[in-house]
C-alpha cells in the first residue's frame, strides 16, 4: 500500500478513490458555488487615456484587480497552464493521473504537487487549510462543483483574478500593474515568465524577491537577480519545447525586468482619486475619469511654481480648474497646493470648497442686461457714489471713475455700475435677475433672494469652483448649460431632455467679447499669446481679501484659479489681479504650447443676429449727429437700446452775452453743441482735474421753466427702504442730510417735507434737517421746476 503525500498529509491510495467518488457525489448534490461573488476588488482609477492614477486596497486590505480573461497576455495564460495545470482544459477539476503519479514520487522520496487550477481556486476562494483530509476533501468537492457548474474560461479568469502573487497582492491584474506598472494585456514574454511560477511560492518568487540582495522594496527600479530554485528557467525550458521559434531569446531567462513595489504606485490628482474612491469604490470595473495626465502635471507644476514665487507674501495655497467646455469634461484639477500637507489643510478639496467668488459673477449681470435690452457693450453707465436701499456698494480702490462704457465698466471690475444694472433686471422667467438665473443654472443657494439682496453682485453668496466654472462654460457654450463631467460614469447620469436655454447666443458672444482683455503685468506671458488665442477672463477678490479668483475662457478651455486659505485667514496679497490672473494666462500659454488652440467661443458668428454698428464714443448713443467722437460697437438688433443718452444737446446762445436764448434769431444766435453732465458727475471730474462747464444761464426775457427739458433732479440721500431712528432723549442729535444731483444747468435744489420748505441747496452741497417720527414724503425742486421725491420712515425711540 502506498500513500499519496500532500504537505504533511498522507492518503492511502485505497482511501484516495473512495474520496474522489465520494466528493464526487457531494458536488453533484450541492448548489451552485459562486465564483467571484463577495470578492472585493481595488478600485482602480485611470485617465481619460487609461493611464493609472491610484491602485486602493480592497476592502480585505489587499490589492486585487479584476481582469476579464480576454485582458490577459496570451503568453501569461500559457506559460501559467504550462507550469501549473498543463491537462486543465482536459480533466474535471481533479486530476487522476496527477494524483497517482504524485503518490508514486512519494514513494521514492519527492515531493510534488498534485492540485489543479480548479482546485486550487478552490482553496484561495474558501481559504481552505488542506493539510487535513477534510480540508483536501472539501477542496476535491468544490473543485468539482466548479467544472460541473461553470465553463473552464470562467474558472480560469476566477484563479487568475485570485491567485497569489506575493504580500497582498493577488490576481495578474494587480501584480502586473504594481510590479510592472503595465496591465496584464501588455505583458512581454519576460515579465510573462517571471510571473507564471510565482503563485506556487508567492513569498520567494515574487519579483520583489528576486531583486538583488540589499535593494529595498519601493527603491529606484532595478534589473530582477536571479532566484535560488531556478524555476524560471525550468519554465523558460519548458516553454521553448512548445515554442521552438523562442530560442534566441535565451537571455529571457538570465535577466529580469525592471520591478517596482507597491510604494511605487502612482497617486495622481489625489483630490480626483478620493473622490473616485469614495463614489465608486468596490465595483469591478475601472473609474475612467475625464481628465488628461499631461494637462494635469503641467498645471500642477505651474500652480506649484507660483507658490514659490509668492512664499515669500504668505500665499502658500491655491487650486485651479481646466474644463474642456464643448465636451464639459474636467481636464484637469488641482484641489489643494499639496494634498499631504495638514498645515494648509491640503485634503480639502479647493474645487469643491463653497466660497466667495467676488467679481466674477458681474459678467452674468451684463449679459443678463444685454439680454433685457438694457445695454449695449458701449453703453453710458456711471460710476459714482449710490446708494440702494440701504446698500453703500464702493469699489476696491475707494474710488469713482465716473461715466464708463459697459465694458469699460466691467473689465476695470467697477461695483457701483454691476450693482446699479443688477437693481434693473427683471424677476421673471423670460427676464430673470441673478438670483433666478443662478439658480437655474444649477447654483444651490442656503437662503432666498431677499437674504442676499444686492449683494449677491459682489460675491455676498457663497458658491464652488465647479459651479463657477459650469458658469463660465455656459457663456463659451452660448447659454446653454450643462453639468461638469469629471468621470466617464457620470455621463450615464446626464438628462436626456436638452436644457434650455438660458441666454441668448447674442448676449453670450458680446459679453465674451466686453472680456476680452489683455494680460495683467504680472504674468510672464509671452506677447505673441494674445494674437494667437484671444483669452476671455474676469478677477475676483472677496469680502476681506480671503479669495482672489481669475476665471475665463480660451480655445476650448475654462480655466478657474483660486489663491487664498482654507482656514480662511486673509493676506493682502489674495487680489484676483495681482494673484491669480498670472497664473492664468501662464496656464493658458503653457497649453497652447502643447495644443493648437483657435478661437473656439467665436465661431460662426454670422448665423447669430448681431450687428456692427457706429455710436457716440462718450455716451454709447446711436444718433452721432452731435458726437465729436464715433466708435464702432456690436448690437443686437430689435434687443439693444436705442434711446439716448442726453448728454449731447444742442444749444441757443446769444452772441454778443454768451447766455442761453430762447428764440433763435438770424444774426444774433447761434447753435451750439454742449455736454450737459449730472451734477455728481461734475464732482467727478473736477476731482479728476477734467473741467467739464455748466451750461450758460438763460436769457431774462426766457421763459425756462416751460421749455427748458433736461434731466429731473434725483434725491441720493435720504435712501430709500431704510427705517430711520430718531432719539426723544437727544433731540437735536438725530438729524438727517439731504443731497441731490441734477442736470448740468441746475443752480439750486430747494427742499420740501410733507409741502412744507426745508431749505435751500446748491449742486455738490448738502443740507440737514431734523425729521419728525412717522411717514415723510421729501420732495427736491431745481431752478427749473424739475422734481423728484421719496418716502421716508422715522421711528422715534426713548
Amino acid at each position: 500500500m502506498f500513500r499519496l503525500r500532500t504537505d504533511n498529509l498522507k492518503i492511502p491510495a485505497g482511501i484516495l478513490t473512495l474520496l474522489l467518488l465520494a466528493a464526487g457525489g457531494w458536488a453533484l448534490c450541492a448548489p451552485k458555488p459562486p465564483l467571484l461573488d463577495g470578492i472585493p476588488f481595488s478600485t482602480l482609477v485611470l485617465d481619460r487615456h487609461g493611464g493609472l492614477m491610484r491602485l486602493s486596497l480592497a476592502e480585505d486590505g489587499r490589492y486585487r484587480v479584476y481582469t476579464p480573461l480576454e485582458e490577459i497576455a496570451p503568453h501569461l495564460l500559457e506559460a501559467t497552464l504550462l507550469y501549473e495545470d498543463r491537462y486543465f482544459r482536459l480533466h474535471p477539476g481533479v486530476n487522476i493521473p496527477a494524483l497517482l503519479r504524485a503518490a508514486w514520487n512519494t514513494l521514492r522520496g519527492r515531493r510534488m504537487g498534485a492540485s489543479t487550477i480548479t482546485m486550487q481556486l478552490a482553496r484561495l476562494r474558501l481559504r481552505l487549510d488542506t493539510s487535513g483530509i477534510g480540508g483536501k476533501l472539501r477542496q476535491i468537492e468544490r473543485a468539482l462543483a466548479y467544472e460541473l457548474h461553470y465553463s473552464k474560461r470562467d474558472i480560469l479568469e476566477a484563479y487568475f483574478n485570485l491567485a497569489p502573487y506575493g504580500g497582498n497582492i493577488e490576481g495578474c491584474g494587480a501584480a502586473s500593474r504594481i510590479y510592472y506598472h503595465k496591465t496584464p494585456q501588455r505583458l512581454n514574454l519576460t515579465e510573462a515568465l517571471s510571473l507564471a511560477g510565482v503563485p506556487q511560492n508567492p513569498s520567494g518568487r515574487n519579483p520583489l524577491a528576486r531583486r538583488k540582495r540589499g535593494e529595498e522594496p519601493g527603491s529606484r527600479p532595478g534589473p530582477a537577480a536571479l532566484e535560488t530554485d531556478g524555476h524560471r528557467e525550468r519554465l523558460f525550458r519548458l516553454w521553448l519545447r512548445e515554442h521552438p521559434e523562442d530560442a534566441g531569446s535565451a537571455f529571457l531567462s538570465r535577466a529580469g525586468p525592471d520591478v517596482y513595489a507597491p510604494a511605487d504606485l502612482p497617486f495622481t490628482a489625489p483630490h480626483v482619486a478620493v473622490e473616485a474612491v469614495a463614489r465608486y469604490g468596490g465595483r469591478r470595473t475601472p473609474v475612467k475619469t475625464t481628465l488628461d495626465l499631461r494637462l494635469q502635471r503641467r498645471l500642477e507644476e505651474l500652480l506649484g511654481a507660483m507658490l514659490r514665487r509668492n512664499a515669500g507674501l504668505g500665499v502658500n495655497n491655491a487650486a485651479a480648474l481646466l474644463v474642456h467646455w464643448p465636451s464639459m469634461e474636467t481636464r484637469a484639477l488641482v484641489g489643494s497646493a499639496d494634498f499631504f500637507n495638514p498645515e494648509i489643510e491640503g485634503q480639502v478639496d479647493g474645487s469643491r470648497a463653497r466660497r466667495s467668488p467676488g467679481s466674477t459673477l458681474k459678467p452674468f449681470i451684463y449679459a443678463l442686461a444685454l439680454d433685457q435690452g438694457l445695454i449695449h457693450p458701449h453703453s453710458l453707465l456711471y460710476d459714482t457714489p449710490r446708494s440702494f436701499e440701504g446698500y453703500d456698494p464702493e469699489n476696491a480702490d475707494q474710488e469713482f471713475r465716473g461715466p464708463l462704457s459697459a465694458s469699460a465698466a466691467l473689465r476695470l471690475s467697477r461695483n457701483i455700475p454691476a450693482v446699479n444694472l443688477a437693481r434693473r433686471l427683471g424677476q421673471s422667467k423670460d427676464a430673470p435677475d441673478l438670483y433666478a438665473f443662478l439658480r437655474e443654472a444649477g447654483v444651490p443657494f442656503a437662503h432666498g433672494r431677499e437674504h442676499y439682496g444686492l449683494t449677491l453682485v459682489l460675491g455676498g453668496a457663497e458658491l464652488s469652483m465647479r459651479e463657477l466654472a459650469s458658469l463660465y462654460a455656459l457663456l463659451a457654450r452660448r447659454g446653454t448649460p450643462e453639468k461638469l463631467l469629471l468621470f466617464e460614469q457620470d455621463k450615464d447620469r446626464q438628462p436626456t431632455a436638452p436644457p434650455r436655454r438660458l441666454l441668448s447666443p447674442e448676449a453670450c458672444v458680446l459679453t465674451l467679447n466686453m472680456l476680452r482683455a489683455l494680460p495683467p503685468a504680472q504674468s510672464l506671458y509671452k506677447i505673441s499669446t494674445v494674437r494667437r488665442v484671444p483669452m476671455y477672463w474676469k478677477t475676483g477678490t472677496s469680502n476681506g481679501l480671503r479669495d482672489a479668483w481669475t476665471a475665463g475662457i480660451f480655445g476650448p478651455y475654462v480655466l478657474v484659479i483660486w489663491v487664498g486659505n482654507f482656514n480662511n485667514r486673509p493676506n493682502q496679497a489674495f487680489m484676483g489681479a495681482r494673484i491669480a490672473a498670472p497664473l492664468f494666462w501662464e496656464t493658458a500659454e503653457a497649453i497652447y504650447a502643447l495644443e493648437n488652440l483657435d478661437d473656439t467661443p467665436m465661431r460662426d458668428l454670422e448665423e447669430l443676429n448681431i450687428a456692427r454698428v457706429r455710436v457716440c464714443g462718450g455716451t454709447g448713443d446711436l444718433d452721432t449727429s452731435l458726437c465729436p467722437d464715433v466708435v464702432e460697437t456690436l448690437f443686437i438688433p430689435g434687443v439693444s437700446p436705442i434711446e439716448n443718452s442726453g448728454v449731447y444737446r444742442r444749444i441757443l446762445l446769444d452772441k454778443a452775452s454768451g447766455m442761453r436764448a430762447c428764440v433763435d434769431v438770424p444774426g444774433r444766435t447761434e447753435r451750439v453743441v454742449w455736454e450737459f453732465w449730472p451734477t455728481d458727475l461734475q464732482q467727478v471730474f473736477r476731482r479728476a482735474g477734467i473741467m467739464k462747464p455748466a451750461p450758460p444761464p438763460f436769457l431774462p426775457e426766457c421763459a425756462a421753466a416751460d421749455n427748458v427739458g433736461g434731466r429731473p433732479p434725483a434725491i441720493i440721500s435720504p435712501k430709500s427702504g431704510v427705517l430711520y431712528h430718531r432719539s426723544l432723549s437727544r433731540p437735536q442729535g438725530t438729524v438727517l442730510t439731504l443731497h441731490a444731483a441734477g442736470d448740468a444747468d441746475a443752480a439750486d435744489f430747494f427742499w420740501f417735507a410733507d409741502g412744507s420748505f426745508i431749505g435751500r441747496s446748491k449742486p455738490g452741497e448738502h443740507l440737514v434737517w431734523t425729521p419728525p417720527g412717522g411717514l415723510s414724503t421729501i420732495r427736491v425742486v431745481d431752478n427749473f421746476g424739475r422734481s423728484d421725491s421719496r418716502n421716508i420712515r422715522v421711528e422715534l425711540t426713548e
